[in-house]
């Protein structure tokens, strides 16, 4: 987590950045960065209190002031404090917008793209970014795998969407670098937190809306609308696009904007999907309206990623863009890593590391790879500890469709993997496949490796890109996708893996 923010070696005046705020002693707080942490102020510092109750910020608040801040930025006033003080309603909005003041409004010299939902957020936004590219135009990106300005090397992400200073930093090295445009991962817990406060989107998508996150959230409902308030950073006219055939979104459609877009297989969708081909290789389909005459193709397998494809060449022939830059775009799509990412070490069966950790997404990538596989499903998953527990069981119903499944861990933090896994077994109905149990995610790998026959299908799910695991509070490097090579060139003794190019 970012806790200080210097982007310009200026002075800046608080009051003339936020007038209609109101103030606690002396209104003329000049200051050179912004802490979010009180033990990183000091005297060109302006503190903002993020979070707590008003007992753990009051405490915040005084640590600042003995730090020395310039001032505090908060939304109640302490007035024994002889720093001065800005009140707001809402201190993370207001953060936002100062981090984007700071940064020279970066946000308004890009064209932003949002996308939230439970599944498929780094798929699309990958997929707006080489639709983007292949309109001879540098797009930026922000997301659960890498930050990138669009024109060097990207860095590894901390959050699926980084706080409202990182952002800012961010959309500011887009700009420098060039970049027109930028896609960006939109979290349910970034709604929530107005991480994104500064940033209008030029356009939005909702992928689907299932199970997860509800130790956060509270209720399906409460996180289903925390994801409908995206509409709400949304620049006027600007298009939204959603999964029209996703009941819970359905169920939205009268809280958002009457021209949302809506696509799926469903008729009564405003774009409906046809596929045309679906290989281990990659799909074909056509949308009506607008692309009758053209088969889109996407290198990358599945029926969600379909949707995927969809939803990012419905949005971007919204923004403008054409109908020959989308086809390029997504024909030649270098896939996320992690996402459905295959490993060929010509062994004689399929297999695939992919990042569903949700029953919905378990779902849908089984269901993808049944129709294009020839033989058994073999899938390997665990659940993470310490996160929403109501889902481990029906991860386990959801993987159900697969004819062998192998438990194992996932990242158990410190959580009993013991425990993680009993609740796992827990949803299995009296139908389930043969279930094998490894608490070892190592040795589990081998397992399904070593049962796979010719014609099979290995799934390897939970993990995809990451290449740490945590088990009792200790991180380990872990890669599923070199444990997967091992283990094949263990059993099959076939030439290393390569791995698949990257983007420039």
């Amino acid at each position: 987590m970012t806790h200080t923010l210097a982007l310009h070696l200026n002075n800046y005046v608080l009051r003339e950045l936020i007038p209609q705020a109101s103030y606690v002693g002396n209104a003329n707080i000049v200051f050179r960065d912004i802490a979010t942490h009180s033990r990183s102020c000091n005297r060109q510092t302006l503190f903002v209190a993020l979070s707590g109750s008003h007992r753990e910020e009051g405490a915040y608040l005084r640590q600042a002031a003995a730090q020395g801040a310039a001032g505090i930025l908060t939304d109640f006033p302490l007035s024994d404090l002889a720093t001065p003080q800005c009140i707001v309603p809402n201190v993370r909005r207001t953060y936002g917008l100062l981090c984007q003041s700071l940064a020279g409004r970066p946000a308004e010299q890009l064209r932003t793209f949002g996308v939230t939902g439970t599944n498929g957020k780094t798929t699309v936004t990958w997929m707006l970014r080489s639709i983007v590219k292949a309109a001879n135009e540098n797009c930026g990106l922000l997301g659960t795998i890498e930050y990138s300005d669009g024109c060097h090397a990207p860095e590894p992400a901390t959050l699926t969407t980084p706080d409202a200073a990182v952002t800012a930093q961010w959309m500011r090295r887009m700009v420098q670098a060039g970049a027109t445009a930028a896609a960006i991962e939109v979290s349910s817990h970034a709604i929530d937190q107005d991480r994104l406060s500064g940033v209008s989107l030029a356009g939005g998508i909702i992928t689907n809306i299932t199970h997860d996150h509800l130790d956060y959230h509270g209720s399906l409902s409460k996180y289903a609308e925390v994801k409908a308030r995206i509409a709400n950073l949304l620049q006027d006219d600007a298009p939204l696009v959603v999964n029209g055939d996703d009941c819970n979104i359905r169920n939205l459609l009268p809280h958002l904007p009457p021209e949302t877009i809506t696509v799926g297989f469903d008729k009564r969708n405003s774009y409906r999907i046809e596929i045309q081909e679906q290989t281990l290789q990659g799909t074909a389909f056509r949308l009506s309206p607008g692309t009758e005459g053209a088969v889109l193709r996407c290198p990358v397998p599945g029926r969600h990623n379909v949707y995927n494809a969809a939803f990012a060449a419905v949005l971007a022939q919204a923004a403008g863009y054409s109908l020959e830059s989308i086809s390029a775009g997504l024909a030649s799509l270098v896939p996320p890593p992690g996402r459905l990412q295959p490993v060929e070490t010509c062994q004689p069966f399929s297999c695939f590391v992919d990042y569903a950790h949700t029953p919905d997404a378990i779902a849908q990538t089984l269901q993808s790879l049944r129709s294009v596989t020839k033989g058994r499903l073999i899938c390997l998953f665990g659940a993470g500890g310490e996160r929403d527990r109501e889902k481990r069981p029906r991860m386990a119903r959801a993987a159900e469709q697969a004819d062998i499944v192998v438990l194992t861990a996932d990242n158990s933090r410190r959580e009993p993997t013991a425990q993680i896994l009993e609740e796992i077994q827990a949803g299995f109905s009296d139908a389930a496949p043969e279930v094998f149990v490894n608490a070892d995610r190592s040795q589990a790998i081998q397992l399904a490796v070593k049962l796979a026959e010719p014609g099979d299908c290995v799934l390897i799910l939970g993990k995809g890109h990451e290449k740490t695991q945590e088990i009792a509070g200790q991180r380990r490097d872990f890669d599923d996708v070199a444990e997967v090579c091992a283990s094949i060139r263990k059993y099959y003794r076939q030439r290393p893996y390569i791995p698949a190019k990257r983007p420039a």
